[in-house]
């Protein structure tokens, strides 16, 4: 058996303080008690919860197959996804972060994409007389919103602004799943009540 010694970290040698440095350690201590009593004080008084804290509901985890490691998308749900987007949502919600670019190779080939852009008009210019004119779209344009701004919005759906969808699945907390149940929470009002039109 060999005997090691034991290693002691090196020790500083003892400085001589200064009155500055003693004066400088006298208001950290100060600081810190200061600190520490404060955090005691807020946490022994009762202080009413405000609506931002509290958590809001979650949604049901739903075992889908793209939030696993192995994650792949399945192309014909994702163009059947872009086919409610484009049906449904999008006479009220706006995709302004995407591009139609976007859709080729992940939904369709380029061909097919750049027909779906061509569908769509778009505002674009100054042309050289200094005007604004009207093209069909081609794939780096955005998708267009149903909108002209945001005051419109506003006042077609009743003063709420509907969000853009870009990126809702990934801003949102379980977006996804978020997106999911929401879908499908529609239900037929219970007896006696009148949905607002």
């Amino acid at each position: 058996r060999i005997h090691r010694p034991q290693r002691h970290p090196a020790r500083r040698p003892a400085l001589h303080a200064t009155p500055a440095m003693a004066l400088r350690l006298a208001a950290r201590r100060s600081l810190v008690a200061g600190a520490g009593a404060a955090a005691a004080a807020a946490l022994a008084t009762p202080r009413p919860t405000a609506c931002e804290e509290k958590d809001p509901p979650h949604p049901p985890r739903y075992p889908f197959w793209i939030k696993s490691i192995f994650h792949a998308h399945e192309i014909p749900s994702v163009r059947r996804g872009y086919e409610v987007y484009r049906q449904v949502c999008a006479t009220c919600h706006s995709m302004n972060q995407l591009h139609f670019r976007h859709l080729v190779h992940m939904l369709y080939p380029e061909k097919r994409v750049k027909e779906i852009a061509a569908t769509f008009d778009v505002v674009d210019g100054p042309n050289d007389e200094g005007e604004m004119f009207t093209r069909p779209g081609i794939p780096v344009d955005a998708f267009p919103s149903p909108y002209p701004n945001e005051e419109a919005a506003r006042y077609a759906n009743g003063g709420a602004l509907p969000p853009d969808l870009s990126v809702h699945t990934t801003a949102k907390h379980e977006g996804l799943d978020y997106i999911f149940a929401l879908l499908l929470g529609y239900r037929d009002p219970p007896a006696g009540i009148s949905v607002r039109a």
